[in-house]
């Protein structure tokens, strides 16, 4: 509404009419046009939002889904050793079947230098024991240089003395520690040594048995292990060989182990029923949001209607006007039935299978499931086991493409392709619409979609058509005031003949 300050209103001084009430009247009447385009942004924004939530689920299913189209999904292998001495994995893709490993001598890595001194009592007793531990830093604050030591005091426990040794860490590259009774010092690093300096003693008498001593790295030693009769050198215990990592736990000294490489079986299954899976997930939400009723007598409620009403009822009044907002969508119809074609569709020179009911992909029969599909896994793994190159091409296979042709924009591309391109290109076509209608899943600002447009041209619309309303508000306030102003004379005039004729 205008700013009253600008405009005098006389509100019925004259008339006796509630002037008020009929310009709010007047300007709410003429105000239906405004709020219509209210709701009609509002609308869209929802509308905004929803084919975003669309294409974030889309873009969530490429993604589980994708795989399918590389070969090395169906590559996958897996590997099996037959004593627990060896454990194995796949570390990529090995050209073996099978081999043996044997005579193990295992490999040793550096280890820091280390000291233990078992301690005769609970805590220190007898006297003081002050050393020099890795030269720490001379005090220097003095006239004359003074060489630092470490002192442990009488009536010390062994924890204290850890502590307190801790204490010098950062300059010793030594820490101490309670093992058992005995008080361990290692060294933090590979390359420092631990030199220990007793001040004041020269024999071994102090009761945590605590000596002159320096000690070193152990350094590393190399193994062995025979692979297939040929003997190599390890400097570690894993290592990887052909594809395979291999960690060795323990020496063998006889005898040999088997280790064995065949396809992962398994991990194609989970691939194809991840697809199935999360397929039915998106279409069963695809479907009801086609299907949700839409509630024409609940628009959406604009700020001055909300005023007057409860949270609960806005918020059950919100929840009808939102339902339905994408119900009998076109572009996700169109979505739904091309992803059905795609995997309808036979697959041109993709070996034995060239339909995905070959390898145990149905259509579920029910028609309230709306095109779900049902997976005989039984069947998948039969067919895995017996001709997984045909399988593999049933979904890797793919046609080369004439400049930017794909499988969604040429029919001939898309014979000749496995289902794992079609889906993939299907998803990205359709994410690619999605974010030309609505905004990108991804991103957080939106300005070039279609929709990003419609409402920025009807936040235009809206300001142009309350710059109507308050211009015609003004208009009101001003012919109210004239009129007032009128009758204010005309009484005046009243007033004064009355008076000259004596009334």
């Amino acid at each position: 509404m205008i700013d009253s300050s600008n405009t005098l209103r006389v509100s019925g001084l004259a008339s006796g009419m509630n002037t008020d009430e009929i310009v709010a009247n007047l300007v709410k009447a003429q105000s239906s046009r405004l709020n219509k385009m209210k709701q009609t942004k509002i609308t869209s924004t929802w509308k905004t939002d929803a084919y975003r939530d669309v294409n974030k689920k889309i873009y969530d299913f490429r993604t589980a889904v994708e795989n399918l189209r590389l070969q090395s999904t169906f590559n996958k292998q897996s590997v099996t050793s037959s004593d627990s001495r060896v454990e194995v994995s796949m570390g990529g893709t090995s050209t073996q079947t099978d081999f043996t490993i044997s005579d193990v001598t295992l490999a040793s890595s550096a280890k820091p230098a280390m000291v233990s001194f078992p301690s005769s009592s609970a805590k220190i007793e007898g006297s003081n024991i002050t050393f020099k531990l890795n030269g720490i830093p001379a005090d220097t604050t003095g006239d004359t240089p003074v060489e630092n030591s470490i002192t442990l005091t009488v009536g010390m426990s062994l924890d204290d003395a850890v502590a307190k040794i801790n204490e010098y860490s950062t300059d010793t590259k030594v820490k101490a520690s309670n093992v058992g009774g005995s008080l361990v010092l290692t060294s933090t690093s590979l390359e420092e040594p631990i030199n220990l300096t007793l001040t004041g003693t020269t024999t071994f008498d102090n009761s945590l048995n605590i000596n002159n001593m320096s000690a070193v790295k152990t350094p590393a030693t190399s193994g062995k292990v025979t692979i297939n009769g040929k003997e190599i050198p390890i400097s570690s215990n894993k290592f990887t060989y052909d594809g395979v990592s291999i960690t060795l736990k323990d020496k063998i000294t006889s005898g040999s182990v088997s280790v064995k490489i065949g396809s992962d079986t398994q991990g194609i299954i989970d691939s194809v029923k991840t697809f199935v899976e999360k397929y039915n997930e998106l279409i069963a939400d695809l479907n009801g949001k086609l299907t949700e009723k839409r509630y024409r007598d609940y628009p959406p409620l604009l700020d001055d209607q909300k005023k007057d009403m409860k949270d609960n009822d806005i918020k059950l009044w919100d929840e009808k006007a939102k339902s339905g907002v994408l119900s009998s969508d076109s572009t996700i119809r169109s979505f739904l039935t091309e992803m059905r074609n795609s995997l309808v569709s036979t697959v041109q020179n993709s070996g034995s299978f060239n339909s995905l009911k070959d390898i145990g992909i149905n259509y579920s029969t029910n028609y309230r499931d709306n095109g779900k599909l049902v997976l005989d896994e039984n069947k998948l793994k039969g067919v895995l086991q017996t001709n997984l190159e045909d399988v593999k091409n049933l979904f890797t296979t793919k046609e080369t493409a004439t400049g930017s042709a794909t499988t969604v924009t040429d029919s001939t591309l898309h014979l000749k392709s496995g289902f794992g391109w079609r889906i993939y290109e299907r998803l990205n076509s359709t994410i690619t619409q999605l974010g030309s209608l609505a905004g990108s899943p991804n991103s957080t600002v939106d300005t070039n979609s279609f929709m990003a447009k419609q409402i920025k041209s009807l936040d235009t619309n809206i300001e142009r058509e309350q710059d109507k309303i308050n211009t015609y508000e003004q208009r009101l306030w001003k012919q109210f005031g004239a009129m007032e102003s009128a009758l204010s004379k005309l009484n005046s005039q009243g007033s004064w003949l009355s008076q000259q004729l004596g009334g």
